[in-house]
């Protein structure tokens, strides 16, 4: 009788257990669209340049791909130009990613932003002044519930040679990343250790 009852107790406890762990598996749409980000490198890549709308080159580097589809998502070492096809600056990009939520459930939504040193130019190709981007954990408001954390280049110090030149209110912009669809840019903005969202339609 007490080995039945024993019997009994191991198959109620282990049978509750795989019943648990089936229930708190969940399907996440696109989790590995980029294969295994290590360091923040893609596992398939192309090099691009980008152009404006009057096809003046606006930067130079490398995009993850996935399923033969090119992203907009930059890693590593980026030359970015101004409206007049002049260089005004370049650095290096990780990607990451967060958990989102939509209507066929969660998702896993990517994007990059800056790190390490990045250089600025002057219209004359001298250099203007150099930043440090150090990565930070950031919480972010998602459709889950709870929401997620993200990680985010962000400045901590100004090198005293550029206190001239660097304010508070261009630290603000630098951090700042966009980009764009068909219909509209969206701007990851850093503050106090949260990312905030402004979007424009852009036709």
């Amino acid at each position: 009788m007490n080995k039945t009852i024993i019997l009994i107790l191991i198959i109620l406890t282990f049978g509750c257990r795989t019943k648990n762990l089936n229930q708190t598996r969940i399907f996440i749409e696109h989790d590995q669209l980029y294969g295994e980000l290590k360091e923040g490198i893609p596992e398939k890549d192309t090099s691009v340049e980008l152009k404006n709308k009057m096809g003046i080159v606006t930067g130079i580097g490398k995009v993850a791909v996935a399923d033969n589809d090119v992203s907009d998502l930059k890693f590593n070492l980026w030359k970015e130009y101004d409206s007049d096809g002049i260089l005004s600056s370049e650095g290096n990009y990780k990607i990451s990613s967060f958990m989102d939520c939509g209507m066929g459930g969660a998702f896993r939504a990517f994007y990059y932003y800056r790190i390490g040193k990045w250089k600025y130019f002057k219209k004359n190709g001298e250099l203007d002044f150099a930043l440090d981007f150090v990565p930070k954990e950031h919480s972010v408001d998602t459709r889950c519930q709870g929401g997620d954390k993200m990680v985010f280049g962000i400045v901590e110090t100004i090198p005293l040679e550029y206190w001239d030149r660097v304010t508070a209110n261009k630290i603000y912009e630098l951090q700042k990343i966009s980009f764009s669809d068909s219909y509209s840019i969206t701007t990851m903005i850093p503050l106090n250790g949260k990312i905030y969202y402004e979007t424009e339609i852009d036709f």
